[in-house]
């Protein structure tokens, strides 16, 4: 069993929800410049996330989100995530983010997008499959 030595707490920030994960013993985090891990003890640091799961180990139990990018805060023994969106793999509907991405696949394929609407697209579908991905990592 962890000792609180070996823990930080964690919470994943949104701006419609709050998650109080506690204590926890690791986080990966999709970071701008490559997958984001941290244990206890990790150096002060603002780290910019992307679009993809973020992987908590609480009490030897793996939690899955999707997020669709933002912040890290690591300061000491507390780590803010400040996040568009996080999705818990369990609460998301998989019939609806499938949805999403047939749409985000469709509108693609429509003719002669302006290049703004293409990228919009593109980050839909992206989140659509990752949203996919995490759900399928249910407990």
């Amino acid at each position: 069993m962890l000792t609180m030595a070996n823990t930080f707490h964690l919470e994943i920030i949104t701006p419609t929800d709050v998650y109080h994960e506690g204590q926890v013993s690791y986080l990966r985090a999709p970071g701008a410049d490559g997958l984001l891990g941290v244990m206890a003890g990790h150096t002060k640091a603002m780290v910019a996330l992307l679009t993809g799961e973020i992987k908590v180990i609480v009490d030897s139990k793996e939690k899955f989100y999707a997020t669709s990018g933002g912040f890290a805060q690591i300061d000491g023994d507390t780590v803010k995530l400040l996040v568009e969106t996080a999705e818990l793999s369990d609460s998301i509907d998989l019939i609806r983010a499938q949805e999403a991405l047939d749409k985000a696949h469709a509108d693609l394929e429509k003719h002669k997008l302006q290049i703004e609407e293409k990228e919009k697209l593109l980050r839909a579908q992206e989140r659509a499959v990752n949203r996919l991905q995490i759900a399928r990592k249910r407990s």
